[in-house]
Formats: C-alpha cells, structure tokens, sequence
C-alpha cells in the first residue's frame, strides 16, 4: 500500500474550495478532464454510502468504476470529503479531502490519496511506477488555482 499527502493553504473561503471539490460531474471533469462522466447510482440524504458509476478515458482506453462515498463531514469551519473506488479489479483507491477555515478568506486542505493494491502483479507494477507525488502536488496546484480564480 502506498499513502501521498499534500497540505496547502488556499487564498479563498472555506465555501469557495469545498465546491470546487464537491464531486460533481462539472467540478470533477475541471480537475481532471480523462474523467468522461459521473453518474449517481445510488444517493444516500448523509452522503455516505452515496454511489456514483464514472468513466475515465486513459490514452484510447476507457474505464468505468463505481465511486463510493466512505466519510463526510460538512459544517461552518470544517469540511472533508473520502470517496473510494476499485480500479479494472487491480487497485483500491481512497481519496481524501479534508479541509479547515483559518479564517474568512482562507482555507488549509489536506489531501491524500491511498493506492493498494488487489494482486500481485500489480504490487510489483506500482513499486516499478515508483513515487508519484508529482501528480498529487499538480492535482493539489489546481485545486487552489481553480479556488483562487
């Protein structure tokens, strides 16, 4: 199993990053333009438990998984969002967004993200991938850039 986390502090209101990141179709293809689409399977009135069916294009090849959200927490000051989802059967992804108000114009996010892997062969091929924190560092850039404007 391998664990990147990237904290920054964003130029915006708490309010302002939370919709950035809210899970919507909209927001997510902003964050990542490979995700195709992001249906609503099953939508629970707490969020957890919430499914959705996405499609991911990766080069030629498109992927569908089914997003799940695990934890969610929403009030005033603090805000965090943990979905999870399999991927193609060789990966169990968790990502987490955990975000808190300093105050009125700005917010401090926590991100991280957790990859396992579900066979053997892929436990070999994500030690050959190596370390990604490159991608978590640009996802969380973008996150506060898209806050920010």
């Amino acid at each position: 199993m391998k664990t990147w986390t990237e904290e920054i502090e964003i130029n915006a209101p708490i309010e302002t990053v939370w919709k950035v990141i809210d899970g919507s179709e909209e927001n997510l293809k902003k964050l990542d333009p490979k995700i195709i689409s992001s249906k609503v399977i099953e939508e629970t009135e707490k969020r957890i438990g919430s499914r959705y069916l996405q499609e991911y294009k990766e080069g030629r090849k498109v992927m569908e998984y089914v997003v799940e959200v695990k934890d969610y927490v929403e009030d005033n000051n603090k805000k965090m969002y943990k979905i999870g989802f399999e991927l193609g059967d060789w990966f169990d992804i968790t990502v987490k967004y955990d975000l808190k108000k300093i105050d009125e114009d700005k917010t401090h996010m926590v991100y991280t993200t957790t990859n396992r892997p579900m066979k053997f062969f892929a436990n070999i091929m994500m030690r050959m991938m190596g370390n990604n924190s490159s991608v978590v560092k640009t996802h969380v850039e973008k996150i506060k850039k898209l806050s920010e404007t």
